[in-house]
Formats: structure tokens, C-alpha cells, sequence
């Protein structure tokens, strides 16, 4: 039985063809920007800023989903809005929900990448 996959391998598959060569350098710099936003998310909860929370889910939205990671897409939608509506304060499960699914969809990437 198969592991639940956390990004589309199909859209995974993709994104790998069209890069070729450049493909493992954007996986790379995803997965290193991606534990910046999950940091910066961190911080704006302690300090109950909404802007740099909103701005930080807005980035990883959008690098996660041309990745096709819809379930951590998903996630950072629902950041943002908390965040537009001034709730961040209120959401430290669902950053750490965030943390989680992130750091799994990393560790699918660095798997996906070795099997190449």
C-alpha cells in the first residue's frame, strides 16, 4: 500500500519536464524558501501581525501550488483569510498544521528527487 502522496505526481512529473536540467535547483530553492515562510509565519503569529502572516501564507500558496501540494495550498488559503479578517492570533493549530504538511511535502520532494 501506498503512502498518501502530499503533492500531484502527475503535476510533479511536469514541472520536471519542462525545467530538465533547471528542475532540481527550483526544487531546492523551493524547499529553502518554503522554511523561510514557514519562519516568518512563526514570527507573525507571535507578534500578532497579520500583514507578514497573510503575505508569508500568500507566497507558500503560491510556490505549493504549482507543485500541485493542494492539501498545503489549501492550508494557507484558509491562513490568509484568517489573517485578511485579523484572526492570526487565533491560529496557532493551523500554522502548525502548516509546519507539518510542509515539512512532509519536502521530505516528498527530496524522495522523488533520490529516485531519480
Amino acid at each position: 500500500m501506498l503512502a498518501p502522496s502530499h503533492i500531484s505526481i502527475a503535476q510533479f512529473d511536469d514541472l520536471k519536464a519542462l525545467l530538465a536540467e533547471d528542475f532540481v535547483a527550483l526544487m531546492n530553492t523551493y524547499i529553502t524558501d518554503s522554511e523561510q515562510r514557514l519562519l516568518e509565519m512563526a514570527t507573525a503569529f507571535h507578534a500578532a501581525d497579520n500583514r507578514a502572516g497573510f503575505e508569508a501564507a500568500h507566497s507558500l500558496k503560491g510556490a505549493s501550488s504549482n507543485l500541485g501540494a493542494e492539501p498545503l495550498t489549501t492550508l494557507c488559503h484558509e491562513l490568509q483569510e484568517h489573517c485578511r479578517a485579523g484572526h492570526i492570533m487565533q491560529q496557532g493549530d493551523l500554522i502548525a498544521a502548516i509546519t507539518t504538511e510542509c515539512r512532509a511535502v519536502n521530505t516528498e520532494i527530496l524522495s522523488l528527487i533520490e529516485q531519480d
